[in-house]
């Protein structure tokens, strides 16, 4: 057995190195997947641009000018003393939200009435001002606070005794600085595996009866479980370099921690490439055609693994039939683990589910491929 699989490995190892374009879609496609989707791919919202309509002019007005102009939150594009013709920079989009303080704001304060703030908000992009409005509405309660601390401080600390207090101390686990890189990079990098996985192994059988080489593998004494062998041991230890250099770049480039044991991160990620490849190869022993199996293996990778692994959408708010159908995609439970690994450092105890189904997704994989690469040489 042993001297049927290597010279079938050999081929294949020299075949990758002879074409540039298999090198490149092994080493170099995934790095630059990566960066380019690590850098565009952010929920991370800052430099918003603001107006503001200061209608007051009072020390006090200008002080919660003076918060929102320090947040790194907000850039302040426009300050006036007057409504009129602000609605054309929403319009233009120049600013993203206007903050209108209206007059009499700080006699209104000083005499203990309730004074509202208008806020007008681009809701074109719902994202950017669900979170924008959320900035400014912790900086206004903030400033609110101070101003009513200040007030009763002033008419006696026996009255502030009388009043109870509520505090709140948030601490953040995992991800302290809510960066969304450290969310969205150990997703990028399941995601990508899983694509170019597919597409290594998409093309090993279909480039063999493209090329009329499998007539010459059918008349040698090798077995179907062989080939799987000896076709997917080189693209699995391509597999494993790829890993280790999107998990470099991510730790490196995007700053990353990688809280979790990386000899485990090595193991889960060989069984994820066993699923990827299988995938791929299930898809090659169904088609004699490279081009149909490269189209299949992009449309039955990259959709599932973006729309439907949780990656960039909660898959708890999904319908019920995807959530089903999430299932079945191995990315799911891959981002899990790399999320896991990277930003809480958990280890098999507490990923075995995940780690189970990939063993489990990929040793069935593989001899449904077997199978039908027998029926196909018989």
């Amino acid at each position: 057995m042993k001297s049927r699989i290597l010279p079938l490995m050999r081929k294949e190892f020299i075949h990758v190195l002879r074409d540039p374009r298999s090198l490149y879609i092994a080493i170099g496609l995934p790095l630059v997947l990566l960066i380019l989707f690590g850098y565009a791919i952010t929920f991370d919202v800052d430099h918003i641009p603001v107006a503001v309509v200061n209608q007051d002019d009072s020390s006090l007005s200008r002080n919660l000018i003076s918060r929102v102009q320090s947040s790194e939150y907000f850039d302040l594009r426009h300050l006036s003393n007057e409504y009129t013709g602000l609605e054309s920079l929403l319009d233009h989009g120049k600013v993203k939200i206007i903050l209108v303080i209206p007059v009499h704001f700080y006699r209104d304060l000083s005499k203990g009435k309730n004074t509202p703030l208008q806020i007008l908000v681009d809701g074109s992009d719902n994202n950017t001002a669900l979170i924008a409005l959320g900035y400014l509405s912790k900086i206004i309660q903030d400033f609110s606070s101070r101003i009513i601390l200040e007030g009763l401080s002033e008419k006696g600390n026996l009255l502030i005794k009388e009043i109870p207090l509520i505090s709140q101390e948030t601490r953040v686990w995992y991800n302290p600085g809510l960066r969304s890189t450290n969310f969205i990079v150990p997703g990028l990098i399941a995601v990508v595996m899983m694509i170019l996985a597919a597409m290594l192994t998409s093309l090993t059988i279909a480039r063999e009866w493209e090329t009329g080489t499998m007539e010459q593998l059918i008349a040698t004494p090798t077995k179907p479980l062989e080939i799987i062998i000896g076709k997917l041991t080189p693209y699995f230890l391509l597999g494993l370099i790829q890993m280790s250099l999107v998990v470099l770049i991510g730790t490196l480039l995007f700053k990353v921690p990688l809280k979790g044991n990386i000899l485990f991160l090595l193991v889960v990620s060989g069984l994820f490439l066993a699923c990827g490849l299988g995938i791929g190869l299930f898809i090659s022993t169904g088609t004699k055609s490279q081009q149909l199996a490269f189209m299949l293996a992009i449309v039955l990778t990259m959709l599932p693994s973006f729309l439907l692994s949780g990656f960039l959408f909660p898959i708890s708010s999904m319908p019920k039939i995807i959530q089903f159908f999430s299932y079945l995609v191995p990315a799911r439970y891959f981002l899990v683990i790399l999320r896991g690994i990277f930003l809480k450092g958990n280890g098999l105890s507490v990923l075995w589910p995940e780690v189970l189904f990939l063993l489990v997704f990929g040793s069935i994989i593989i001899l449904v491929c077997t199978r039908r690469l027998k029926m196909s040489l018989e």
